[in-house]
């Protein structure tokens, strides 16, 4: 492999001069420079990145701490990031299954974080050690005012999707939770806020909570889905609507619910969150509430990558969800 001595032979330079062509940092006569980068073509030169991070103090990488990019959704999160990054010449990286002490031997300028990272003490010890610059990724839990963050309201979400249905005739709507509590998710707080005056008493027996862990696996909410399908008949709910967690809870859901012998949305309403464009392709087109991954990613990446770059003051963004209507919902 080449190195900048050989190039600085090759051009007939001292090596001071390479640096400052590969830099792009003091002057360099015309003839040099074109001599230096003619030698680093030919010899196949390329700097170091490592060397070029410890000369600047900051590697251009940010690091995603997500799970698992098992679904469209989180994919298209990550979309953003890099959409908005790679113009800031930052590149994120994608980990989530490292041990938490990892990540400060990791050479990254910055986190990209879910709310459960901010939620846990490990982790929020961890942040304070290493004083590294982070933004959390929120969906309508509180979050600290002294902190970083980009928040989609699913909380104001789900208060649409409730008023839209009951625009249509709908009042008993059961809600296929991706959570086994109401306790984590704002998306069933919100849900049991506005549906307990209806249901008083009765109320856990519309919210379809599995009492077990998902699967990790990438059909993992899909198959939360059948469960709360097979849940809905078990339980012989009178609810002519489901709200689903997410486009793939409503997939699984769907599917299932048809095997049992109803008809969507002549027999059962179903509406969800996140607004893929899979949705569309379902039969029938599935009701959505969008959540705009893509603009969520894309903020966290500007914030992130404007607070390694000194911005100060904590910034807070929230994203307004918006309803995409198609088909898999009837008006009684």
């Amino acid at each position: 492999m080449a190195t900048r001595n050989d190039v600085a032979k090759q051009a007939n330079v001292s090596t001071a001069v390479v640096s400052r062509v590969m830099t792009n940092t003091g002057y360099v006569s015309k003839d040099k420079r074109a001599a230096v980068l003619k030698a680093a073509e030919e010899l196949n030169y390329r700097p170091s990145p490592i060397a070029r991070s410890l000369r600047r103090g900051q590697t251009r990488q940010i690091l995603f701490y997500w799970g698992t990019l098992s679904n469209a959704y989180f994919l298209e999160l990550h979309r953003g990031m890099m959409d908005y990054a790679e113009n800031k010449d930052y590149l994120i990286c994608i980990s989530g299954t490292s041990p938490i002490e990892r990540i400060g031997d990791m050479m990254v300028d910055g986190l990209i974080l879910p709310t459960e990272f901010y939620a846990r003490r490990k982790y929020t010890q961890f942040l304070r050690k290493y004083h590294m610059p982070y933004v959390i990724i929120g969906y309508g839990e509180y979050i600290s005012k002294n902190i970083h963050s980009v928040t989609v309201d699913t909380c104001l979400g789900m208060r649409k999707l409730i008023e839209y249905l009951r625009e249509r005739g709908h009042r008993r709507i059961a809600f296929a939770n991706a959570d086994d509590t109401r306790i984590n998710s704002p998306r069933c707080k919100c849900f049991c806020a506005m549906m307990e005056a209806v249901y008083q008493d009765k109320l856990e027996q519309y919210l379809l909570n599995f009492g077990g862990s998902i699967s990790p696996a990438h059909d993992g909410l899909c198959r939360y889905g059948t469960i709360a399908a097979d849940l809905f008949v078990e339980r012989k709910l009178n609810a002519t609507a489901v709200v689903c967690f997410n486009d793939d809870v409503a997939l699984g859901f769907c599917r299932r619910i048809g095997q049992l012998g109803y008809r969507i949305p002549q027999d059962l309403s179903i509406v969800s969150f996140d607004g893929l464009v899979t949705g569309e392709y379902m039969n029938p087109a599935l009701t959505s509430m969008g959540l705009n991954p893509f603009e969520h990613g894309r903020k966290c990446a500007e914030i992130i990558i404007s607070v390694i770059n000194g911005a100060s003051p904590p910034h807070k963004h929230t994203i307004e969800p918006f309803l995409i209507e198609r088909d898999s919902v009837r008006t009684l």
